[in-house]
């Protein structure tokens, strides 16, 4: 089945739409954010929270969401995350004070979590097994567009205010709810998830449980087991773009005198180069292998944040960042598919439990760059480096008597 033919499933086209209203409006932000926060007096380490409160809010109300919207219906928790949004928005763009800007953050983290999961859960009920593979690629690359333009836009609206870049998102998550209530129509749940719904929550507590210790998919579980070594690849991915997420757009201000703008094309680059080898990159897993894809990538995702710390002009600071987001990017469709091969038992817990790691790296990642960003700004590029060429080296060791 054909990409077009996938999105031609009935309701498949407003779910897409809120998921790339969603991600325009992350993107918005994206390149203004670091600003912002320093005007109202962050320091570096503190920019590096605001950036991980996003990351911990999801990270902990992801499951409770989840089951929020298989019980009240996806559709609207949809419209109600959607309707956060716009109001995250708005408090961004009319506080003065920094407590704010990061209840602000929370509340993006916390309705983003609440959409991505609704959306995942109705693609699943609208596609077919032959269909998923299809549906979910195109998830990706929705996504992948919204952040591909949601930060050019954001850094030329920025360019007249940076109220005026809020206020942009929010009016556009206004218009993503007026989209989604008048065309998404709920469709019925799968019966593994209806019967979920239906049943009490101490009965959803006590499977859960017997999952994850019957099944051996909890943590403490694997600390012994080559699913951790995937759990953690998966967590690299995110921790790296969380920690440029972080101090990108301060170091290039700093360094090169970039505008919010020129930040903006940055990662309207980066986004471009994520969509490109993800795109080459799922072929790419059955012809080259998975450990091998996830050992070139962690070595090109080090190159890049080492090189970083020599760019002094637009050449020198594209090529790093073209050499980071290319291994980065072959990471994560390669762990995922390891990772699927892998996983026994409750295959959908062990995929929740990467989705927790996944959060976990969001969130240490932005801590870790920007503390070691208001020490040095060089370090934080640095620092990375060295966590990411270290777990190379630990992949590269073990994955060759764990993983075979």
């Amino acid at each position: 089945m054909s990409f077009r033919q996938t999105l031609s499933i009935k309701g498949m086209k407003p779910v897409l739409f809120s998921l790339f209203m969603a991600s325009l409006g992350f993107g918005i932000i994206l390149p203004i954010l670091p600003f912002y926060a320093l005007s109202l007096g962050a320091e570096p380490f503190q920019l590096g929270m605001l950036t991980a409160t996003f990351a911990l809010m999801s990270l902990i109300f992801a499951p409770f969401l989840g089951r929020l919207a298989e019980k009240k219906g996806r559709k609207n928790v949809i419209l109600i995350c959607m309707a956060g949004y716009a109001l995250s928005y708005l408090l961004f763009a009319f506080t003065n004070s920094l407590a704010m800007a990061f209840v602000a953050r929370g509340l993006q983290g916390f309705f983003t979590a609440g959409i991505m999961t609704a959306c995942v859960s109705l693609i699943t009920d609208m596609s077919s097994e032959s269909q998923r593979g299809k549906a979910m690629g195109l998830f990706g690359m929705t996504f992948s567009l919204g952040f591909i333009m949601g930060p050019a836009i954001g850094g030329f609206a920025a360019a007249i205010s940076v109220q005026t870049a809020f206020l942009l998102a929010a009016v556009l998550s206004i218009i993503g709810i007026a989209y989604v209530h008048s065309r998404l129509k709920e469709p019925p749940m799968k019966d593994a998830d209806l019967g979920r719904s239906e049943a009490s929550p101490r009965s959803q507590k006590a499977a859960l449980f017997e999952d994850i210790v019957q099944k051996e998919v909890s943590m403490l579980t694997h600390i012994s087991s080559p699913l951790l070594l995937i759990f953690m690849s998966v967590f690299m991915v995110t921790f790296m773009i969380g920690g440029m997420e972080a101090t990108l757009a301060l170091y290039t201000s700093e360094r090169l005198s970039f505008t919010s703008a020129e930040v903006g094309l940055i990662f309207t680059f980066i986004g471009s180069v994520i969509m490109i080898v993800q795109y080459i990159g799922g072929s790419l897993v059955n012809k080259v292998g998975e450990i091998r894809l996830i050992r070139l990538g962690l070595a090109l995702s080090g190159l890049g944040f080492f090189l970083l710390v020599f760019a002094s002009n637009w050449i020198s600071l594209l090529v790093p960042v073209a050499i980071f987001v290319t291994g980065n990017a072959i990471v994560f469709p390669s762990a995922n598919s390891l990772l699927s091969k892998k996983a026994t038992g409750d295959r959908g817990a062990v995929l929740g439990l990467a989705t927790s790691f996944r959060s976990f790296g969001q969130f240490v990642g932005p801590l870790l760059a920007g503390f070691l960003y208001g020490i040095n700004h060089s370090y934080a590029f640095l620092g990375l480096a060295v966590v990411i060429l270290v777990y190379f080296v630990v992949f590269s060791i073990i994955s060759m008597k764990k993983l075979k």
